[in-house]
C-alpha cells in the first residue's frame, strides 16, 4: 500500500494535469505517448507470437478461436505381485491428432527410465534407486509390429511411423512392457516390500502442441509434467489380500472386497463422519479381499492429466 509521502507527491501532479489549458493537456498526453512508444518492450519468443498469429492464443490469455489439444484414450492392464519387483504391463493408446499438422513421428514419455545408470537427473542415486529402466517388450502401431530400441533411451523416445498421421486423424498405438520398481522411493516406488506407489509407470504420448511441438524436456526428478487430458481405463491385477488405491472410480468393489468391508465403503460416499473401511487387523485377518489367488481391480477416469495407484496388504483404510 503507498506510504503518504507518495500520495501527496502524485496528487499535486494530478491536479496540475487537470488545471492546465486544454492545448498544453494535448502537447502533456502527446509526450506520454511518444514515452510509451519509447520505452523497451517486454521480450516476446518467437513461439509466442506465432501462436497469435495462428489464432490458437489470446493476448488476454484465453485460447484463440483456432485452440486445440491432442487427446488420448488409455486402456492398460498391469500385474504387480509383490514381493516380486517386477511390474508387468500391457497398454492400448488411441491417440487423436487434433493439431493442424501432419506428424510424421511420435514422441513418447518413460519417466522411470530416470532410474537407469546415466540417465539425466538433477541429483546423485544411491544403489538402491537404480533400476534397469522400462523394457518395452512389443510395440505396435495400427496393429503393425514397429521396432523399438530400448538402449540408450532415457525419459523420451522418438518413434517414426509406418503412415503419417493425419490432422484430425487417430493412431492406434500398442505396448508390452515392464519395469522394476525401485528399492529406494521418491515420486514413486516402494514405500515397503508389500506397500508400493505406483507412478509415472506407463509409456504415454508427450505432448504436441500449438507452441513449441513436441515436448521433448528430460525428466531430471526436479519439475512437474506437462500431460494432455487423456481418459484411462486401467486394470491392475494383484495378490489376494491387497487393496489398490487410485485415479478414478473404482468399477467392481463388489467383485474384489468382502460384504462387510464392501458395506462400509460404500456407507462412506454420504457419510459426515470418518468410517474404518478396513484397518490393518482387517487385513491380518484376510477380511478385506475376496479368497482369489489373484485379485482385478478396475478403475476408470475421464479427462485427466495422469493417473497413479497404490497397493498394500496392511494399510489402515479411511473413508
Amino acid at each position: 500500500m503507498p506510504t503518504l509521502p507518495h500520495r501527496l507527491t502524485l496528487a499535486p501532479a494530478l491536479s496540475l494535469a487537470l488545471l492546465l489549458p486544454v492545448p498544453l493537456r494535448a502537447a502533456h498526453a502527446q509526450q506520454e505517448r511518444s514515452d510509451r512508444a519509447r520505452a523497451p518492450q517486454l521480450y516476446m519468443p518467437r513461439a509466442v507470437q506465432r501462436a497469435f498469429r495462428n489464432g490458437t492464443r489470446s493476448h488476454d490469455g484465453r485460447p484463440g478461436p483456432k485452440y486445440w489439444q491432442n487427446h488420448g484414450r488409455y486402456a492398460i492392464t498391469v500385474t504387480a505381485l509383490p514381493p516380486d519387483r517386477t511390474v508387468r504391463g500391457t497398454e492400448r493408446i488411441v491417440y487423436y491428432n487434433n493439431s493442424p499438422d501432419t506428424l510424421k513421428s511420435l514422441n513418447f514419455k518413460l519417466f522411470l527410465n530416470i532410474h537407469k545408470p546415466g540417465a539425466p537427473r538433477n541429483g546423485g542415486a544411491d544403489s538402491l534407486y537404480l533400476t534397469p529402466g522400462v523394457t518395452v517388450n512389443a510395440f505396435t502401431v495400427n496393429g503393425q509390429s514397429v521396432p523399438w530400441r530400448n538402449a540408450n533411451t532415457f525419459t523420451n523416445h522418438r518413434v517414426a511411423l509406418p503412415q503419417p498421421l493425419a490432422p484430425h486423424d487417430s493412431v492406434t498405438l500398442g505396448f508390452d512392457w515392464s519395469y522394476e520398481i525401485s528399492l529406494q522411493s521418491n515420486r514413486e516406488g516402494m514405500i515397503d516390500s508389500t506397500t508400493w506407489f505406483l507412478a509415472y509407470f506407463y509409456p504415454r504420448v508427450a505432448v504436441y502442441d500449438d507452441y513449441n511441438g513436441w515436448d521433448t524436456m528430460d525428466f531430471t526428478d526436479g519439475q512437474e509434467f506437462y500431460s494432455d487430458f487423456n481418459d484411462y481405463d486401467v486394470t491392475l491385477k494383484v495378490p489376494a489380500n491387497f487393496a489398490v488405491w487410485g485415479t478414478g472410480t473404482l468399477l467392481n468393489a463388489d467383485e474384489v472386497l468382502q460384504p462387510d468391508v464392501l458395506q462400509r465403503f460404500r456407507a462412506s460416499f454420504t457419510s459426515d463422519t470418518t468410517i474404518r473401511v478396513a484397518t490393518r487387523a482387517d487385513f491380518v485377518a484376510k477380511r478385506v479381499t475376496t479368497a482369489g489367488p489373484v485379485n482385478t481391480w478396475h478403475f476408470r477416469a475421464s479427462n485427466v492429466p495422469d493417473m497413479a495407484f497404490n497397493l498394500s496388504d496392511h494399510y489402515d483404510w479411511d473413508a
